[in-house]
């Protein structure tokens, strides 16, 4: 599900319905975004590019700004990206932010992993490592 404002992005989630359509006429925002969702799952997008509208913390904000610069199937410990927002402490607030977004996939907390390298606070089963594994799998190797 995607909500627009028309000008920005305000919400996404995933839902239990296969697939739900439900546009304003007009909006070009959600055509582009709906087009460049279809281009993730295709894995031909590394990377978002829509106008969100966020709401939150300064913590919040930053960490999602950090997270949404992230491209497909690159991996962040959530310590990384308290230390790229400047708040070296703050991995706990991250974790908190990453499960707070209000714009599942766009802001992909999937991304954002334990210093172990395993996902952190998410089922097995979940959108979150369905996510992460399908990045994972389909990620492009570079040479060392």
């Amino acid at each position: 599900m995607i909500a627009s404002n028309g000008a920005a992005i305000l919400e996404s989630t995933f839902v239990a319905r296969r697939r739900v359509t439900e546009r304003k006429p007009g909006d070009a925002l959600l055509v582009e975004a709906s087009a460049q969702v279809r281009a993730y799952f295709a894995r031909r997008l590394r990377r978002f590019d829509l106008p969100f509208f966020l709401e939150g913390t300064p913590l919040q904000m930053a960490a999602w700004r950090a997270v949404a610069s992230l491209c497909f199937g690159e991996f962040i410990s959530y310590a990384d990206v308290a230390r790229a927002i400047g708040r070296p402490g703050a991995h706990r607030g991250v974790a908190a932010a990453m499960g707070a977004t209000p714009l599942a996939l766009f802001i992909p907390a999937h991304r954002v992993i334990g210093s172990d390298g395993r996902i952190k606070g998410a089922d097995p089963k979940s959108v979150r490592a369905r996510l992460a594994a399908f990045e994972h799998a389909h990620r492009v190797k570079t040479s060392p």
